[in-house]
């Protein structure tokens, strides 16, 4: 299954200190090279293998890289910023020379976004970027499809898609396909949110757009699992949105605040989330509500009992964790920008998600700022490590021998 060949590179890199040191392969990885835009993994290492076993090619260009990268470029690998689809913009390029580990491909400047001109925009951003980046885009279907110029299909909602789970996995793929061919390696999508039946269209940010599979947790995490599976062998990358879920609230964190007064831990409603996780999703974005019988005291990208304690722990991810923009929602307006990246990553979070491009310097500046403390200079190098990681398998990230 998709997940079993993405945990192994995951844990190799988190340990490959450990493993080089007891091996006579400790050579510094050469310098990363962008890939092409097919989206090829590298193969994984056998997770049972000798401990004398050399380490894996991927994990040695993932700490090779680290290695290169003083704290301002390791803190740079955590922002993501805003592109129109068809073409860099002078604040992209800004945002590029300042490091940033990715780029969102939002709705064109100039209209819809055809794939030829999407190929040249990603083809722009990687001869741009000091380190190859990750180039995502919202792609869910229905209301929400950034890119839909020629050469992309015009994707159903979720809702639709959500009636034939078993074509979805052939479906998500020939999509993933196209967004593959035009350099993007991933997508800000499915929705794993499980809509209250008795909210329905109430519920703003995904019943009323027809965003969500359904509101039966079960069915929802079918067609999560097919979407996730069919991206994947498509050659692009999924991401679970919102954790712990949106649901069950009234409002749109991204024009309004957001609370949640029912979900729980153990909630049965994270079953979506947790077929997503085990279909291999290498990507989870947070919600921006707040989730009172979790966290009363902060949103869930700033709570570290949601980020680390459970999702982290009691479901077991260890992908990267992202969080919903917070660049112009409002739902986090009235933290300073720079805190909303320190905030996010001392509660476990990676990559912070900002449209606005000219966020990535205010929010670089305070993460290195904050890495005056040893502990949270060791929580840059975790996100680093696991943004670059998931470059690294994608096939994004490569060193020459």
């Amino acid at each position: 299954m998709p997940g079993a060949r993405r945990r192994p590179v995951l844990a190799a890199a988190a340990t490959l200190a450990t493993a080089l040191a007891l091996t006579a392969c400790g050579q510094q990885a050469s310098a990363p090279e962008p890939a092409a835009a097919s989206g090829g993994r590298s193969a994984a290492p056998s997770a049972t293998g000798a401990a004398a076993a050399p380490p894996d090619p991927a994990a040695s260009c993932v700490q090779g890289t680290l290695d290169r990268l003083d704290t301002r470029q390791r803190a740079a690998q955590l922002v993501m910023a805003g592109v129109p689809a068809d073409g860099l913009t002078a604040g992209g390029r800004e945002a590029l020379a300042a490091g940033a580990g990715g780029v969102i491909l939002t709705d064109a400047a100039g209209g819809e976004a055809s794939a030829a001109q999407v190929a040249a925009t990603t083809a722009e951003v990687q001869e741009a970027a000091t380190v190859p980046v990750t180039i995502a885009t919202d792609q869910e279907g229905g209301k929400v499809q950034d890119l839909k110029g020629a050469g992309f299909t015009r994707i159903p909602s979720a809702s639709v898609q959500g009636r034939d789970v078993a074509g979805l996995r052939s479906d998500a793929e020939g999509w993933a396909r196209e967004m593959a061919e035009a350099g993007v390696t991933l997508d800000l999508a499915p929705v794993a949110d499980v809509v209250d039946p008795a909210l329905g269209d109430a519920n703003e940010p995904v019943g009323a757009l027809d965003r969500g599979f359904g509101t039966d947790p079960a069915r929802v995490g079918r067609a999560v699992a097919a979407f996730v599976e069919g991206m994947d062998a498509g050659g692009v990358d999924s991401t679970l949105k919102h954790f712990p879920g949106l649901g069950r609230v009234r409002e749109n964190t991204d024009f309004a605040d957001a609370a949640d007064t029912r979900t729980t831990v153990d909630d049965p409603g994270l079953a979506s989330f947790r077929a997503g996780i085990e279909a291999g999703a290498p990507v989870v974005m947070m919600s921006s509500a707040v989730y009172a019988r979790i966290d009363p005291d902060e949103r869930a990208l700033f709570s570290r009992p949601v980020v680390t304690d459970l999702l982290r722990g009691l479901l077991g991810f260890d992908g990267v964790v992202t969080t919903d923009d917070v660049g112009a929602a409002r739902a986090v307006a009235d933290v300073p920008v720079g805190q909303r990246a320190v905030r996010f990553v001392a509660a476990g979070g990676d990559q912070v998600l900002t449209i606005e491009p000219g966020d990535v310097g205010p929010m670089v500046e305070a993460l290195v700022d904050e890495a005056a403390d040893p502990a949270f200079a060791a929580r840059i190098d975790e996100s680093a490590r696991r943004i670059l990681a998931l470059k690294a398998e994608r096939g994004v990230l490569r060193c020459t021998p």
